[in-house]
């Protein structure tokens, strides 16, 4: 069974999309580079891979007792 299946996803800044109908899965011992210019959406997939952000259509599955975490590349001190 797969970690992560994310199904679908959308996700649009006013009217420019960064994901449209994308679809992704990790399986167990897989490992994935994201690769990309700048814009195009590679942060905000993991930020809704961990939860951080909602998708505006899609679905995002996980397999059960699984936890995410995100890391800033530039650190957020309150």
């Amino acid at each position: 069974m797969a970690l992560i299946v994310l199904t679908d996803a959308k996700l649009a800044f006013g009217h420019v999309d960064l994901l449209a109908n994308t679809a992704f899965s990790l399986e167990s011992g897989e490992r994935v580079g994201l690769i990309g210019r700048n814009g195009t959406g590679k942060s905000s997939l993991l930020k809704i891979l961990a939860g951080i952000e909602k998708m505006d259509d899609g679905l995002l599955q996980y397999q059960q007792g699984l936890r995410i975490a995100y890391v800033p590349q530039e650190p957020i001190f309150e």
